[in-house]
C-alpha cells in the first residue's frame, strides 16, 4: 500500500569527505564507462524508461497528476523502481520533471493533457528576473527523498542517476509559459533584451547547482543535464548563451564530487561543433546522426576525452524482433571507438513502446555482447 500523503523530508545529508573517491571505485557499469574505465558489462539504461508505456504505471497513474507523483516520494520510488523490475538495467533515473525548480522561483506549474507542461506566469521582464534573488531548495526536498528511497533499494551494480533541465532549455518553458514550436519569445528576449536574457540563465545556473547538490547528498551518483532546445538559437549563440552555463554548473559540481556529468546538447548534429570547451564526462547522443560520426568528431575533431550515451533510435521499437536486435548490434559496433559507451536510447521511451522490445534489447546486449 503506498501512502499519497507527501512525507516530510527525512533523508540526511552527507559529508563530501573523500567523496571523490569514493565514487571513482564504484565499478559501477555505468560510471566505469563514464569515465572510461572498462566496465564489468555493457551498461544500460533508457531514457524514460519508468513511463506511460509500462500498464502498472498507467495503473498508478488514475486519478493522479503527474505532479502527484514527482511530490510524494514514496510514489516516485515506485514509479522508478518499476522498470527495474521488469529489465535487467543498470541504471535508475528518479522519477521527476527538469522544471519542478522553477516552481521555487516564483512559477507554478501543472500539465495540461496534450499540451504539456504550463508556468505560470510566464517570465519576460526585467522586474521578474530581478525578483529571482533567493529561492529555498528546501522546498523540492521531494526530490533528494525520493532518491535516498530509491537508492536504498538499488543492487550494487545499479547506479543512482540524477538529472536537471541545462539553463536555456528551462529558460525557454519558463519565457514561453509551455512548449513552443517557434521559441519566439525566448528570441524576442534574447535579441531585445541581451541583459535580462543572460540574468535570466545566470540565476538558473546557480539553481541548478543547489538543485544536483541536493540530489548527490541524496546519493544520486550520476547526473544529466538536459538541453533538448538548444538547437533553437544559432551556433554562435550556443557557444555564447547555451554552453558556458553548462560549463560553468559543471565546474562547480565537480569541485565538491567527482562525480560522472552527462550533457545532451540536443536534437541533430549541429552543436556538436560547439563542445570544444566541454568540460563534463559524458555526451548523450541523440539518435539522429551515425553514433561512430559524433565519436570521431567529438574524440579527433574537437580533442575531447569523453564517453558516450545513446543513440537508439526510440522508434526503432516498432521494427520486427529480428529488425530491432540487429539496430542494437548498429549501436553496440559503432560504440566500440568510444572512450566509453553507456547504452541508451537517443531520445526517451514513447508511450506506444511495447515492453517486450525493452526485453529484446536487453536480452540481446546481455546475451550477444
Amino acid at each position: 500500500i503506498i501512502d499519497d500523503r507527501k512525507p516530510s523530508s527525512s533523508w540526511t545529508t552527507i559529508s563530501f569527505d573523500n567523496f571523490k573517491e569514493s565514487i571513482m571505485k564504484t565499478g559501477k557499469p555505468i560510471i566505469d564507462a563514464a569515465f572510461g574505465k572498462t566496465p564489468s558489462r555493457q551498461p544500460i539504461w533508457f531514457l524514460r524508461q519508468a513511463g506511460r508505456y509500462l500498464p502498472e504505471y498507467r495503473k498508478m497513474r488514475t486519478g493522479r497528476e503527474f505532479m502527484d507523483l514527482c511530490q510524494n516520494p514514496e510514489l516516485a520510488k515506485e514509479v522508478t523502481l518499476q522498470p527495474l523490475r521488469r529489465f535487467d538495467l543498470d541504471g535508475a533515473i528518479i522519477f521527476s520533471d527538469i522544471l519542478v525548480p522553477c516552481t521555487i522561483l516564483g512559477q507554478t506549474l501543472t500539465f495540461d493533457k496534450g499540451h504539456g507542461p504550463v508556468l505560470q506566469p510566464a517570465i519576460r521582464t526585467a522586474e521578474q528576473v530581478k525578483a529571482m534573488t533567493q529561492w529555498d531548495i528546501s522546498k523540492i526536498n521531494f526530490v533528494g527523498e525520493a532518491i535516498a528511497n530509491v537508492k536504498s533499494s538499488l543492487n550494487d551494480h545499479q547506479t543512482m542517476i540524477g538529472f536537471a533541465g541545462a539553463p536555456f532549455t528551462v529558460a525557454t518553458y519558463m519565457i514561453e509559459g509551455k512548449a513552443s514550436k517557434t521559441f519566439s519569445e525566448v528570441k524576442k528576449l534574447r535579441y531585445s533584451q541581451p541583459e535580462v536574457f543572460q540574468s535570466l540563465l545566470s540565476h538558473l545556473v546557480d539553481v541548478t547547482v543547489d538543485y544536483l547538490k541536493m540530489q548527490i547528498h541524496a546519493g544520486a551518483e550520476y547526473l544529466m543535464l538536459f538541453d533538448t532546445w538548444s538547437n533553437q538559437l544559432n551556433q554562435s549563440d550556443f557557444e555564447q548563451f547555451i554552453l558556458p552555463p553548462v560549463t560553468t554548473i559543471i565546474k562547480q559540481i565537480k569541485s565538491i564530487a567527482n562525480i560522472p556529468m552527462v550533457y545532451y546538447p540536443g536534437q541533430g548534429m549541429t552543436n556538436y561543433f560547439g563542445l570544444s570547451k566541454y568540460n563534463g564526462d559524458v555526451i548523450a547522443v541523440d539518435w539522429r546522426p551515425k553514433l561512430s560520426t559524433v565519436v570521431g568528431l567529438l574524440q579527433h575533431q574537437l580533442g575531447l576525452d569523453v564517453s558516450i550515451q545513446g543513440n537508439l533510435d526510440p522508434f526503432s521499437v516498432l521494427a520486427d524482433e529480428t529488425t530491432l536486435r540487429k539496430k542494437v548490434d548498429e549501436v553496440i559496433e559503432q560504440g566500440r571507438s568510444a572512450r566509453g559507451h553507456i547504452f541508451n536510447v537517443g531520445h526517451g521511451l514513447q508511450p506506444l513502446t511495447d515492453p517486450q522490445a525493452i526485453e529484446w534489447i536487453v536480452d540481446q546486449i546481455r546475451n550477444a555482447h
